[in-house]
């Protein structure tokens, strides 16, 4: 018996949390690291089950189903919320007898690997999506010169017959001319799509930082998404935004950021009664700030704080890769900015400030 109560009493010396349950779950002691970690006290857990403290249902299922079956160890991955803080936890169940039957429970905290390993992934997808990227501007180059040519013969064409009604006397002059119009601002728009499709397709993560006007960077960036959000039916409210204020940035990345936020917003919003996004630009000093709101109801302060971890989605299951906000948060912080949720504003509302004078820097 003393024995194993000195092998009970060695677990006081490891580095990691350890816990001893009775087989009706209940907790009967634990090591100092653990009252550490989950920062209790021993009078508070002793004698209470094991949900008082974990009420994972994963968990509470997978402990449920080691005790029933004939395993002597077993072990899980777990996330969960301590002190407003997700922290990744390996639970290691060990039966074991010591005046009666006990199950011992080892909790490493695995944050560090976890996130280590998520990294490797984010780069990993990362290298994956701009080799897709890389494809795909070539593929777009070739589109765009294979569009271009017959739209620059549609536009010629369109010109001289605009010129030729103008200068004749015709009965049908106006309702000429207005079709005629309609062909010229179609085929400007195409030009406009092919623009920023372009711009967008490329890998600007090496372009140097370049003085940019901002309202020419968000209108290019609209381009490519305003027709899907009139298809959706949402307003797209454009703050006034200075025509002389401009920025030293990666102007294709800005624009990745612009249209990643806009496409969460849209996704966030279909199925609302009141539905609008909500674009502004400050110049707050130091920095420009961009706002971007719309018409859902606030992201949950629990959950702020993960949005830009890599795979963490509010989308549902095949919806979502999870990594959009954590690729512009790289990308915002390689311009020397923040992004963050404004939890002071009734609707939901994202905003990343981005340093001035970043021009120098290449």
């Amino acid at each position: 018996m003393n024995k194993n109560l000195d092998s009970l009493n060695a677990l006081q010396y490891l580095p990691i949390s350890a816990t001893w349950l009775d087989h009706q779950l209940n907790f009967q002691g634990g090591n100092a690291q653990f009252f550490s970690t989950f920062n209790l006290k021993e009078e508070q857990i002793i004698g209470t089950h094991f949900t008082s403290l974990f009420d994972s249902y994963a968990l509470i299922s997978f402990i449920n189903d080691f005790v029933q079956n004939k395993l002597a160890h077993s072990e899980i991955n777990q996330s969960l919320q301590i002190n407003n803080k997700l922290i990744h936890f390996k639970f290691l169940f060990q039966k074991y007898e010591s005046n009666g039957d006990k199950i011992v429970v080892c909790i490493e905290d695995i944050s560090s690997l976890v996130e280590k390993n998520q990294e490797l992934e984010v780069l990993r997808t990362k290298s994956m999506q701009s080799s897709r990227m890389a494809i795909l501007g070539e593929l777009t180059s070739g589109i765009a010169h294979e569009i271009n040519n017959p739209l620059t013969i549609i536009l010629n064409h369109a010109e001289k017959l605009r010129n030729h009604f103008l200068s004749t006397d015709s009965s049908n002059q106006e309702d000429s001319i207005r079709r005629i119009d309609k062909i010229l601002n179609t085929s400007q728009r195409i030009e406009k799509i092919v623009k920023s499709l372009r711009m967008f397709t490329r890998d600007g993560s090496k372009d140097p930082f370049k003085n940019t006007s901002i309202s020419s960077l968000i209108n290019e960036s609209l381009e490519i998404c305003s027709e899907t959000l009139k298809y959706h039916q949402i307003q797209l409210i454009i703050d006034s935004i200075d025509p002389a204020l401009t920025i030293d940035c990666r102007s294709t990345q800005i624009s990745q950021i612009i249209l990643n936020l806009i496409g969460n917003s849209k996704d966030a919003i279909l199925n609302l009664d009141e539905k609008w996004i909500k674009i502004e630009v400050a110049d707050i000093g130091e920095c420009v700030r961009f706002s971007l709101t719309d018409s859902g109801n606030g992201i949950p302060k629990a959950i702020a704080n993960q949005l830009t971890e890599a795979f963490f989605t509010t989308k549902e299951a095949g919806s979502g890769t999870g990594l959009g906000l954590s690729i512009s948060k790289t990308i915002i912080d390689s311009h020397f900015g923040q992004l963050f949720v404004d939890h002071d504003c009734l609707n939901t509302k994202f905003v990343f400030d981005i340093p001035k004078g970043l021009s120098e820097i290449t």
